[in-house]
């Protein structure tokens, strides 16, 4: 996709960013206002990006310096690593969910998610070889995200004025806990951040400071928040703008349904961990990050299906095994 400024509708634009991972973009936004101008998102604080993003700026005539607010869907480096960049040079305040900002407060304890990671992972099924390749990934992007300080917080509800217009603020959790969406009913558009894509579903993991949240219940739920939303463009943070907001819900929710199916199938015989039936559901993945995803993505629809008493688990020999107790 290619980089650079679109028009969306007056006084709305669409940044793409360039990024150095398999989507290879992001996309940004950007509302004048008549001081400044209000950002959602900021993209990730990696080589090229920042002079990226002020070569963007320049074509509508703003600069790093001008921001006057910064809103945040989530905390994820490539929606919020430029942001403390940003607030510094700017003096811009930065506006994200509370569950967020608390995500925020938890990564900067790298020890303790890492140690978290690594109990987590070794418990489902994943080795330790590739959980110190997925350590090391993480220690390589440590700076991938500017640290910030939140000015304030965005909660479902919330109207807000941008650039001129109304934008209502509807909370999404899912792909995050706190994952927030925009929608900009005159202008019928939905900035939708990681909640909806076009092509791909946004992945699913634990939060693991968070037992209680079950990210696919959460994600399946605020679909049904916004899918009869009256809505004409859906504005992703990756990918382009797409029309049919409810047929891609329906293709969503579709795709979930067989993910949960194909992880029965897998416990048709032995209890197994999650690691073990991820190989069911994706194959042999040998990137030790996507082996990491892959699991994730399994155990989530586990817990679904360990909710709705398909399935139950036991412990044995330190490892977690998910066994089928329904026909």
């Amino acid at each position: 996709m290619k980089t650079g400024v679109r028009k969306m509708a007056e006084g709305i634009f669409m940044i793409t960013l360039p990024m150095p991972f398999r989507l290879k973009h992001i996309n940004i936004f950007a509302f004048p206002e008549e001081k400044g101008y209000t950002l959602i998102d900021t993209g990730p604080n990696l080589p090229g990006v920042l002079p990226a993003l002020e070569t963007s700026l320049a074509e509508i005539g703003l600069r790093i310096e001008d921001c006057g607010r910064i809103l945040i869907t989530h905390f994820h480096m490539d929606h919020c690593g430029l942001a403390g960049i940003i607030a510094d040079r700017s003096g811009a305040p930065v506006y994200l969910a509370v569950i967020e900002n608390q995500t925020v407060q938890a990564f900067a304890r790298q020890q303790d998610r890492m140690r978290r990671l690594t109990e987590f992972a070794l418990e489902h099924g994943l080795d330790q070889g590739t959980i110190d390749s997925v350590i090391r990934a993480f220690s390589a992007f440590k700076n991938a995200t500017s640290p910030f300080e939140a000015a304030g917080f965005l909660a479902d509800g919330d109207q807000l004025t941008i650039g001129g217009r109304v934008a209502a603020v509807i909370a999404t959790p899912g792909h995050s806990r706190g994952h927030i969406s925009f929608h900009l009913p005159e202008e019928r558009f939905l900035i939708a951040g990681d909640h909806i894509l076009p092509h791909i579903t946004p992945n699913l993991s634990p939060d693991l400071t968070a037992p209680d949240f079950h990210p696919l219940a959460d994600f399946l739920s605020s679909l049904a928040r916004v899918e009869d939303l009256p809505v004409s463009s859906v504005c992703p943070a990756h990918g382009r703008p797409f029309a049919d907001l409810k047929g891609r819900v329906a293709e969503m929710r579709e795709h979930h349904r067989e993910r949960s199916n194909l992880a029965l199938r897998a416990l048709t015989g032995q209890p197994q961990t999650s690691e073990g039936i991820s190989r069911c559901i994706f194959g042999n993945i040998r990137s030790p990050f996507d082996r990491l995803l892959a699991l994730n993505e399994t155990y989530v629809h586990l817990l679904e299906l360990e909710r709705e008493a398909w399935i139950g688990r036991q412990k044995h020999n330190g490892l977690c095994l998910f066994a089928r107790i329904r026909a």
